[in-house]
């Protein structure tokens, strides 16, 4: 309603200033240096216009605070491993690797350990929001990133493991994907990543809610959303 007041308001003030114009442009038998009734009311009628016009901008324009809002608060993310250069292993090497561990082994040819190594092998995103030593076993070897195992250290090498465990911290891994923004909205943490050839990353963010699960999106840079794989026990 206001919109459409200050509206109509400014077309009745914009014909009321063309009669005025037209009016001073009327033969006079004098002049003065002083501004005339006539004038007076035309200069007014033009302030009046200029401060509806610019009300006009900020109703039609959003803040930028509104913008933020409906943009999603950016969030700091920590690279703590980047990559660029790895390539996860092949299908043969990956499959050697875990017949070889005692962990493992022959059971990988059977459910439900056959099902489970699948899963983890048709992802590439994962996400954890606990953390401990031995139950980042699987996720390591399952994944195929144990061939980085020797860089990841410096994400657990303060105190993130207690800010994971305590619900403060969160985690991705991204394989052969890069991070170019994540963001707080609408209640869930939306990632947006870049596919990419090659490239491993290890990002760790300051959570936003206190779920039991982690409400996350990742999307392409072309807005495709891929799936993310739960890495908890």
């Amino acid at each position: 309603m206001d919109h459409l007041f200050a509206t109509t308001l400014l077309l009745t003030l914009g014909a009321g200033s063309v009669g005025l114009l037209m009016a001073a442009h009327q033969p006079t038998l004098a002049s003065s240096s002083s501004a005339s009734p006539i004038r007076a009311g035309l200069l007014n009628s033009g302030a009046a216009e200029s401060a509806l016009t610019n009300y006009l901008a900020q109703v039609e324009s959003p803040s930028d605070s509104t913008r933020q809002t409906q943009a999603g608060e950016a969030i700091a993310a920590d690279i703590c491993v980047n990559l660029p250069d790895w390539q996860r292993p092949s299908d043969l090497a990956q499959m050697k690797q875990l017949e070889a561990m005692p962990t493992y082994g022959a059971a990988i040819q059977s459910d439900p350990l056959a099902e489970m190594v699948k899963t983890w092998w048709n992802h590439e995103i994962f996400s954890f929001t606990t953390y401990g030593l031995s139950a980042r076993t699987d996720p390591l070897y399952l994944s195929g990133v144990w061939t980085a195992i020797d860089n990841t250290w410096d994400c657990y090498s303060g105190n993130q493991p207690e800010q994971i465990n305590q619900g403060e911290l969160a985690e991705i891994w991204l394989l052969h994907h890069r991070l170019v923004g994540l963001v707080w909205q609408n209640d869930q943490y939306l990632a947006t990543v870049e596919p990419t050839d090659t490239g491993l990353q290890l990002v760790q963010f300051p959570r936003r809610e206190s779920g039991q699960g982690l409400p996350l999106n990742i999307v392409t840079t072309t807005g495709q959303a891929l799936a993310v794989m739960s890495g908890d026990w």
